[in-house]
């Protein structure tokens, strides 16, 4: 069976369905590939969040945090059964490397750059107000600070994405393994297969959307070798089946490493993430026994009272985004092969989908449609304007 598209997208994750989304409504014929299911890859190993990223806001990367922030306005509009917000408990000790001052300006900038919202901004708890937090460690406690960010049930989201896609005449395949895809004159003759039946299909141009498995899917191109060499990082979380509380937390681990968010998930409570570089089988990463210690460890010295033993552990895995030498675009999280007709994805995020996703298709509008007179003329058709 034969089958002609414009885009093929592997990867049934939130990007990949984002990119599915944004191509159909914008005239493309598009078919998705996924060969688990929609967002079970390292989108549903991640925090759930959706916001601007406050633990990594700073001076050089404010033009990133404003773009999450837009995003996270936008998607609590059109998903908001699926976008909910919630107030997140940011405590201050004395023996933190963070002080109350510049958590108070830190915070301050978080929300001015978030623009006119309906969400509140930033809140100082009054110590009066500490003995509600169920059970925070108050010994050497200077502050505690509340602020608004949104969650999601990722996988839901992802769902819905592909969803609309198909809605607006994706195609969408899952699950499939994808075999291989052959350069031909207009593009790439490609195989996927689904236990003993093959299917095969022709497309102008592929998004590869597989996160950490792009290189296996670029090598199954025979384009390995032009893509860049880029790091992983891993992403350890823990699960308790005990629910701590039902407000969000923003800790500092006792090493002063980067803050972990400790919140409500299915009845029980959710701690992440401690981040490591990782190198090898994407099929094969886990937590290692320190990782999840670590981990206990934070949650213990924070919540003396909670001493549940985690339920699960497991582990998520993303790539950093490029350099500009690298990827060679305003935006170093998409990588273009023009003549190759392929464009590759690192570094995105589960709030940022939905802006990077337009982008990527923008651009391959652009390479499709070079030589097609007034095409680059049509008005884009933005997914800010389509709930799901």
């Amino acid at each position: 069976m034969s089958t002609d598209f414009d885009l093929c997208v592997v990867g049934g994750g939130i990007i990949g369905a984002g990119i599915a989304q944004a191509a159909a409504l914008n005239g493309l014929s598009t078919v998705i590939v996924e060969r688990k299911g929609w967002g079970s890859g390292n989108t549903h190993r991640s925090n759930r969040l959706v916001h601007g990223n406050l633990e990594r806001f700073s001076e050089r990367n404010i033009l990133q945090t404003r773009e999450d922030l837009l995003e996270r306005k936008i998607l609590l509009t059109i998903a908001p059964d699926l976008i909910k917000p919630s107030w997140f408990y940011l405590p201050i000790f004395a023996d933190n490397k963070r002080v109350p001052w510049s958590t108070e300006m830190q915070l301050m900038a978080y929300d001015i750059l978030a623009g006119k919202t309906k969400l509140p901004w930033y809140k100082r708890i009054s110590e009066d107000e500490w003995r509600d937090l169920d059970g925070l460690n108050q010994f050497k406690l200077e502050a505690v600070y509340k602020f608004s960010d949104a969650h999601t049930d990722e996988m839901l989201l992802t769902q819905e994405i592909v969803r609309s896609a198909k809605m607006h005449g994706a195609l969408a395949l899952c699950p499939v393994n994808f075999d291989e895809a052959i350069k031909t004159s207009d593009g790439y003759k490609v195989q996927v297969t689904k236990g003993s039946r093959t299917r095969t299909f022709e497309c102008r141009f592929i998004a590869n959307a597989t996160g950490a498995w792009s290189s296996l899917t670029a090598e199954r191109m025979g384009l390995l070798s032009k893509l860049p060499n880029v790091q992983y990082v891993k992403s350890t979380f823990i699960e308790f089946s005990q629910q701590l509380s039902d407000k969000r937390f923003l800790i500092e681990p006792p090493d002063k490493a980067e803050r972990l968010i400790v919140s409500p998930w299915r009845g029980g409570t959710l701690v992440g993430a401690s981040e490591k570089l990782f190198s090898g089988n994407p099929d094969h990463v886990k937590p290692t026994v320190d990782e999840v210690e670590q981990l206990v460890k934070t949650v213990r010295h924070h919540f003396p009272h909670f001493n549940h033993s985690p339920s699960q552990a497991w582990c998520g895995l993303g790539s950093k985004t490029l350099t500009r030498k690298q990827s060679k675009a305003s935006d170093r999280r998409l990588f273009v092969l023009e003549e190759s007709r392929y464009l590759g994805i690192y570094g995105g995020q589960l709030t940022s989908y939905r802006i990077l996703a337009e982008k990527a298709v923008k651009k391959i509008l652009r390479v499709l449609n070079e030589t097609v007179e007034d095409a680059l003329d049509t008005p884009f058709v933005s997914s800010s304007s389509i709930s799901i």
